[in-house]
Protein backbone atom coordinates (compact mmCIF):
# COMPACT_ATOMS: atom_id res chain seq x y z
CA UNK A 1 0.00 0.00 0.00
CA UNK A 2 2.00 3.19 -1.16
CA UNK A 3 0.67 6.19 1.35
CA UNK A 4 1.93 8.87 -0.62
CA UNK A 5 2.50 12.41 1.22
CA UNK A 6 1.09 15.60 0.84
CA UNK A 7 0.16 18.60 3.61
CA UNK A 8 -2.64 21.38 3.14
CA UNK A 9 -2.17 24.14 4.80
CA UNK A 10 -5.65 26.11 6.51
CA UNK A 11 -5.24 29.88 7.79
CA UNK A 12 -7.32 31.73 9.91
CA UNK A 13 -7.07 33.94 12.55
CA UNK A 14 -5.38 31.64 15.47
CA UNK A 15 -2.77 30.45 13.02
CA UNK A 16 -1.45 27.92 10.29
CA UNK A 17 -3.65 24.71 10.72
CA UNK A 18 -1.47 22.15 8.84
CA UNK A 19 -2.73 18.97 7.66
CA UNK A 20 -0.57 15.84 6.68
CA UNK A 21 -1.43 12.80 4.75
CA UNK A 22 0.14 9.79 3.90
CA UNK A 23 3.87 8.77 5.01
CA UNK A 24 6.42 10.78 6.93
CA UNK A 25 9.67 9.84 5.58
CA UNK A 26 13.22 10.86 4.31
CA UNK A 27 11.33 11.19 0.61
CA UNK A 28 9.36 14.15 2.37
CA UNK A 29 12.55 16.42 3.17
CA UNK A 30 11.98 18.87 0.67
CA UNK A 31 7.77 18.86 1.56
CA UNK A 32 8.96 19.99 5.16
CA UNK A 33 11.54 22.71 3.75
CA UNK A 34 8.85 24.08 1.76
CA UNK A 35 6.67 23.98 4.27
CA UNK A 36 8.35 25.84 7.10
CA UNK A 37 9.04 28.62 4.22
CA UNK A 38 5.34 29.00 4.12
CA UNK A 39 4.47 29.26 8.01
CA UNK A 40 2.79 32.71 8.45
CA UNK A 41 1.33 32.83 11.68
CA UNK A 42 2.56 32.75 15.25
CA UNK A 43 0.21 29.57 16.39
CA UNK A 44 0.69 26.34 14.42
CA UNK A 45 -1.08 23.22 14.74
CA UNK A 46 0.22 19.55 13.08
CA UNK A 47 -2.53 17.43 12.60
CA UNK A 48 -1.38 14.15 12.01
CA UNK A 49 -4.91 12.49 11.80
CA UNK A 50 -4.16 11.34 8.08
CA UNK A 51 -0.86 10.51 8.95
CA UNK A 52 -0.23 6.20 7.93
CA UNK A 53 3.28 6.08 8.77
CA UNK A 54 6.46 8.16 10.43
CA UNK A 55 10.10 6.24 10.27
CA UNK A 56 13.20 7.30 11.77
CA UNK A 57 13.99 9.58 9.27
CA UNK A 58 10.52 11.28 9.65
CA UNK A 59 10.97 11.91 12.86
CA UNK A 60 14.53 13.31 12.54
CA UNK A 61 12.97 15.71 9.76
CA UNK A 62 9.65 16.50 12.26
CA UNK A 63 12.47 17.51 14.97
CA UNK A 64 14.09 19.67 12.54
CA UNK A 65 11.19 21.25 11.52
CA UNK A 66 9.37 22.48 14.49
CA UNK A 67 12.54 23.64 15.86
CA UNK A 68 13.03 25.75 12.63
CA UNK A 69 9.24 26.96 13.24
CA UNK A 70 10.08 27.72 16.58
CA UNK A 71 13.11 29.56 16.22
CA UNK A 72 12.73 31.12 12.66
CA UNK A 73 8.79 31.91 12.49
CA UNK A 74 9.16 32.48 16.18
CA UNK A 75 5.72 30.29 16.51
CA UNK A 76 4.26 27.71 18.61
CA UNK A 77 3.58 24.73 17.82
CA UNK A 78 0.77 21.93 18.82
CA UNK A 79 0.32 18.26 17.61
CA UNK A 80 -2.97 16.98 17.19
CA UNK A 81 -4.77 13.68 15.95
CA UNK A 82 -1.51 11.74 16.72
CA UNK A 83 -2.13 7.63 16.10
CA UNK A 84 -0.97 5.92 19.48
CA UNK A 85 1.91 4.35 17.63
CA UNK A 86 3.12 7.85 16.53
CA UNK A 87 2.24 9.53 20.57
CA UNK A 88 4.58 6.95 21.68
CA UNK A 89 7.69 7.97 19.18
CA UNK A 90 6.90 11.43 19.41
CA UNK A 91 7.23 10.82 23.46
CA UNK A 92 9.93 8.86 22.95
CA UNK A 93 12.29 11.44 20.93
CA UNK A 94 11.35 13.97 22.47
CA UNK A 95 8.78 15.71 20.28
CA UNK A 96 6.56 17.03 22.55
CA UNK A 97 9.03 19.03 24.76
CA UNK A 98 9.11 21.14 21.67
CA UNK A 99 5.49 21.57 21.18
CA UNK A 100 3.15 22.98 23.61
CA UNK A 101 -0.07 21.08 24.82
CA UNK A 102 -2.77 22.58 23.02
CA UNK A 103 -3.14 25.85 20.89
Amino acid sequence: MSAEFKYEIFKDRVGDNISFYGNIDSHTEQHFEELVQRITGKNVVLDFSNTVRINSMGIAILLRSIKSIKTEKRSEVAVFGESKTNALLFKITGLYTLTTPHL
